[in-house]
């Protein structure tokens, strides 16, 4: 699939979170990090505002990934968007700002200071620790989205938000169960309906003529043929084992269920098709 960047900027209910978009880059480049969208706002930019799919929960967050050389630079950058009198920090959430607009930032740093197990480890004293795999590869596909007021921004694709959803379904599901399992069903959901039908008809063709073709299952296959595009060996061996597990229809993983309560069992068959499409050959 090509990055195709999103043509948002005639959206004018995005211009609030422009506002925050605009603020965030304006002291983040000229540090020279990368700055990435992500999270609840990625996805409703990729198919709500861009496709028209409705989301149950539109968010209010505004989630950046930002690729930093050390946590130096990581409280450099959070005291300079302090000090513009534009954010006001969150008490006991390094990672957390509020916007003047009330709109809540998240930011969530990740490059050099991972560790070898791709966690990074919140100071002072490092007892938070935070899951972090996925977001370097992510910035290396990210797309462009054209915002309201001639502001360009780099947002997550909607392939790398899903791995990224796979992801930290599994680290947090625990402690915040549901959320992310809840924006994959969307995703899986969707996909075909976000601007990759027509590769259906021109890409995937045999797939189509398969006994017992499904429109929704199709997408989650090619998904994860999508995913599988994207990702290095040792990645793409992550996500998949994570689906794997899952997606075993004789003893399925807690997943499906928080992805559909009502039809877990066409969560398992969405998960068995992205799967397919995770181990496809070119």
């Amino acid at each position: 699939m090509s990055n195709t960047s999103l043509q948002l900027s005639h959206k004018a209910e995005l211009r609030l979170h422009t506002r925050v978009v605009a603020d965030v880059q304006a002291t983040a480049v000229p540090l020279g990090m990368a700055v990435m969208m992500t999270g609840a706002f990625a996805r409703d930019l990729h198919l709500h505002y861009a496709w028209g799919v409705p989301v149950r929960r539109q968010t209010r967050d505004v989630d950046f990934a930002l690729a930093v050389e050390d946590w130096a630079a990581f409280s450099a950058l959070r005291a300079q968007l302090i000090g513009t009198g534009l954010f006001a920090e969150v008490v006991g959430l390094m990672h957390r700002l509020r916007h003047v607009s009330g709109l809540p930032v998240d930011l969530v740093p990740f490059g050099a200071i991972e560790t070898a197990q791709r966690q990074i480890a919140w100071p002072p004293r490092g007892d938070v620790v935070m899951d972090v795999f996925g977001f370097r590869e992510a910035q290396a596909t990210a797309v462009t989205v054209a915002l309201p007021g001639d502001v360009q921004a780099n947002v997550v694709s909607l392939p790398a938000l899903a791995w990224l959803k796979i992801v930290c379904w599994q680290d947090r599901h625990r402690r915040s169960p549901g959320k992310d399992a809840q924006d994959l069903q969307l995703i899986l959901n969707h996909y075909l309906d976000a601007g990759q039908e027509p590769r259906l008809w021109d890409e995937f063709v045999p797939w189509t003529q398969e006994d017992g073709f499904d429109y929704v299952l199709t997408g989650a296959r090619m998904l994860g043929h999508d995913i599988r595009r994207q990702l290095n060996a040792a990645a793409l061996a992550r996500v998949s084992a994570i689906v794997a597990q899952q997606a075993d229809a004789e003893n399925p993983g807690v997943l499906p269920q928080e992805m559909n309560p009502r039809s877990p069992e066409q969560a398992v068959l969405q998960l068995q098709a992205l799967l397919a499409g995770l181990k496809e050959k070119d």
